[in-house]
């Protein structure tokens, strides 16, 4: 690329110079434009953006991005050789400079059609690129720091939707640059009469193309959601959010151990369509064994089939969902903006601050708890929740590293593999064993991640498409790490959790199915001791998880309730239950000053309480 700009650069500058044209402004243009449109062609024609030899040299292994190259300065140089021909001819002229006030709103009318840009492009990209996005997910995740995030698609941001916006920016601001300064005529020295180029046009003409992107962005995301969310109250916490610090819980006087695993985008849909799921052929067969004839799964459909919970918003990426489930509340951004203090902040008591989550109960009756993955627990808020909700040990990629399991310069997928996860995990969970107080092992798994998760040599090619490879292999790693617990001595006193964090991300993994269909979340409890449940034809949530998790370990919960959930073991309704999985999805979208006040208290509430006593 680099290479080719500078001959572009020497052919430009002797074109202008010959003509009489400002070199330094219109070179600077030039290049630009190049380098743009050259990015442009290489995402078009799949080629990697970041082919750092490709950028600054053009070797015999990159021969498509060197005729890409070649391809854009070709265009824009006959662009350069079409504007001098017609300026000679007299039949454009530049007429008209701008003064000091003009460059000024010139340059707020640029940053008004990039941020509008911005918005269009990003929000098209999350909807369409991501596939299951509501909008509280993207306000969550943009309160968070990036620390931690994917960099995948920190990469995948940048060349689509930022490179989009920077594209769509350049091209409206060299069109009204044009007609701003320039002047056509059909006839050599017939000029069309110049108007006076004002100040506030520019300022109008941005807001307005401001707008237009905000538009077409909440489009894209959903009016109902974006309206819900920031103007639409509910009094759902008001009326039946139980606050789990005033229960009094009786834990049995031999308490028992837990190990509760988070399965990434780990859904019910993944069996085959004769036991409930939409497959052809069973991707979780181990997993189908566990909840349908050695646990107890909770289910949304009839006896005999795979089913599981529905998701919600506040409870729909892998951060809120672990919030939810043991927690019995939502997270979303506090006042549906992004949060001042930072939700992802260590200091004590600022994540969430109003809830009283799994960690706090079984931190009181002096468990061990911790919380192992492989990927950077700081992303999303993960280690700021879990370390002030329960005091965990914190056990992710960075322990890992300093542990020396893993070298100093070793990142796959998220952070490690799950193949490692597990084998790394026994270690762990049998320290904690070995401990004579309870346990808690609270654990995370990756490699089902969209987008296609996380294939290696070793993962079996069975069904020709990766992401489907990928899931089963997962589902018979996740069987060997429970086969593996059934063999140690803690197994007895010890409550299994395996439950999804939410549907799959993965945009086209389930685009063809029948849209009448209802995914939902796969989950199952084992070794609990529970008899005679009623757990098929049941609507329930993340929320639900937290009270019936305790119920699983044997403790007495006196109303069944904590939070917004409902203990499943009982025969009490859940809220989704009562009021219908269509209107409760709309309650959790929309705002709650009870919410705000009490659970997220220290946050946004607090800031503005401040700042108006301060009034």
């Amino acid at each position: 690329m680099i290479v080719i700009l500078f001959l572009l650069i020497l052919l430009s500058y002797i074109s202008l110079k010959r003509n009489r044209k400002p070199v330094i402004f219109y070179t600077f243009f030039l290049s630009g434009s190049y380098v743009l449109l050259s990015l442009f062609l290489w995402r078009i024609f799949n080629r990697a953006l970041w082919n750092f030899p490709a950028l600054f040299y053009s070797p015999v292994r990159n021969p498509q991005n060197m005729i890409l190259c070649g391809v854009a300065a070709l265009i824009i140089f006959s662009f350069l050789q079409l504007y001098l021909f017609i300026s000679n001819k007299g039949l454009i002229v530049r007429n008209t400079h701008f003064n000091k006030r003009q460059w000024v709103t010139f340059v707020f009318l640029v940053l008004f059609v990039f941020a509008g840009s911005l918005i269009y492009t990003g929000s098209y990209w999350t909807m369409h690129d991501m596939g299951n996005v509501r909008f509280d997910q993207i306000v969550y995740i943009m309160s968070q720091p990036l620390q931690g995030t994917d960099p995948l698609k920190i990469r995948e941001f940048i060349a689509k939707p930022l490179l989009s916006a920077f594209g769509f920016t350049s091209l409206g601001a060299t069109i009204i640059y044009f007609l701003a300064t320039h002047q056509l005529s059909l006839k050599k020295g017939n000029y069309i009469k110049r108007k006076k180029i004002l100040s506030p046009v520019f300022l109008c003409l941005g807001v307005l193309l401001f707008s237009t992107g905000v538009s077409f962005g909440i489009r894209e995301i959903g009016y109902t959601d974006v309206k819900a969310y920031y103007f639409e109250d509910t009094k759902v916490y008001d009326q039946s959010y139980v606050d789990p610090a005033d229960v009094e819980l009786q834990f049995p006087e031999k308490k028992r151990n837990l190990v509760y695993i988070f399965l990434e985008s780990m859904e019910s849909s993944y069996a085959d369509k004769d036991i409930g799921g939409i497959e052809e052929e069973n991707l979780i067969p181990n997993l189908t064994d566990l909840a349908l004839e050695q646990g107890t799964q909770f289910s949304n459909v009839n006896e005999g089939q795979l089913g599981g919970m529905l998701q919600i918003p506040g409870a729909n990426q892998t951060a809120s969902s672990m919030v939810a489930q043991t927690s019995g509340t939502p997270l979303r951004a506090s006042n549906g903006v992004l949060d001042g203090n930072n939700y992802g902040m260590e200091e004590p008591d600022s994540f969430f601050p109003g809830v009283y989550s799994l960690g706090e109960a079984l931190e009181k009756e002096n468990y061990n708890q911790m919380l192992f993955l492989g990927s950077k627990a700081g992303y999303a808020g993960r280690k700021a929740y879990f370390e002030q909700h329960g005091n965990y040990e914190i056990r992710d990629y960075h322990w890992a590293r300093e542990q020396e399991l893993i070298p100093e310069d070793y990142y796959e997928w998220w952070g490690y593999e799950d193949d490692k996860l597990f084998n790394f995990a026994k270690g762990s969970l049998t320290e904690m064993a070995d401990k004579k107080e309870p346990f808690n092992f609270t654990m995370l798994t990756a490699d089902t991640h969209f987008e296609d998760g996380y294939a290696t040599e070793e993962t079996p090619d069975l069904f020709g498409d990766q992401y489907s490879n990928v899931i089963h292999d997962s589902d018979q790693k996740v069987n060997d790490f429970i086969e593996w617990m059934k063999t140690q001595p803690f197994y007895e006193d010890t409550t299994i959790v395996l439950v999804g964090d939410h549907l799959t991300m993965d945009k086209d993994f389930f685009e063809d199915i029948d849209p009448n269909y209802q995914r939902s979340i796969y989950n199952v409890f084992l070794n609990t001791g529970k008899k005679d449940v009623d757990n098929n034809n049941r609507l329930f949530s993340a929320l639900d998880m937290y009270p019936t998790t305790l119920s699983a370990l044997g403790v007495q919960i006196p109303g069944e309730k904590l939070g917004l959930g409902v203990n499943l073991f009982s025969s009490q309704q859940t809220l989704m239950e009562k009021m219908g999985p269509k209107q409760f999805d709309q309650e959790m979208t929309k705002r709650s000053d009870y919410y705000d006040k009490y659970l997220m208290q220290g946050s946004d509430y607090e800031i503005e309480q401040r700042a108006e006593d301060d009034q």
